[in-house]
């Protein structure tokens, strides 16, 4: 009774609207959390409602099944990942606004990068993100390289050099601190920024013989 009664006291004053707001929110956070964890973990509708202390009545007022709340989770979290890099003026805070979402808040990170490759639901996602992030990286790019293909060829091969690298740092592989991880990030960049293209020169096509 104690328990019903401060339930009520909590939602005093809040709309019906406002707080289904608020259960999605602590949904998703619940979806992180477990989606987020090491060793790799087993994500339920059960254990998602666990965590976000609601019944599953609440989880399918807003979700049509647990592969449908998974994926949500993961285009949430790429959508926070998005928002991080877009305000970055430069590579440095570009690299250290990601550092702080995805190695500050690891399980963060860990739904991004490392998820897709053990959660089946997953599998299409992380192909489905990847334009998002080479599309960004080569808008930052296009104010240093002015060949379009170039830019493309560069943000393509940064994301996927970056995958990489934060994926080994999150599952401590790399022995390397924070600052000198964030250094050697940002030095990427920046020698990608400013990379050219040297052209092979043609070579002459064979005489036919008369």
């Amino acid at each position: 009774m104690a328990n019903g009664q401060a339930q009520r006291r909590s939602w005093a004053g809040v709309s019906p609207a406002e707080r289904a707001d608020e259960r999605r929110r602590e949904l998703m956070a619940a979806g992180v959390r477990l989606l987020g964890q090491r060793p790799r973990p087993a994500v339920t509708v059960r254990a998602v409602c666990r965590s976000a202390g609601m019944t599953e009545r609440y989880f399918y007022e807003n979700f049509a099944d647990r592969d449908t709340f998974v994926r949500a989770v993961y285009d949430h979290v790429g959508f926070r990942a998005i928002e991080a890099l877009s305000g970055a003026r430069s590579a440095h805070e570009g690299v250290d606004a990601f550092v702080r979402l995805m190695v500050d808040e690891p399980t963060m990170g860990r739904v991004l990068l490392i998820a897709p490759t053990f959660e089946t639901t997953l599998s299409e996602s992380g192909y489905d993100w990847l334009p998002r992030f080479v599309a960004l990286l080569q808008g930052k790019l296009s104010t240093n390289l002015t060949d379009e293909v170039q830019q493309q060829l560069v943000a393509t091969s940064l994301v996927g050099a970056l995958t990489s690298l934060f994926r080994a740092y999150l599952n401590e592989e790399l022995t390397v601190d924070r600052q000198r991880f964030v250094d050697y990030c940002v030095q990427i960049l920046l020698q990608g920024a400013h990379s050219t293209v040297t052209s092979r020169p043609t070579s002459p096509s064979p005489q036919q013989p008369s």
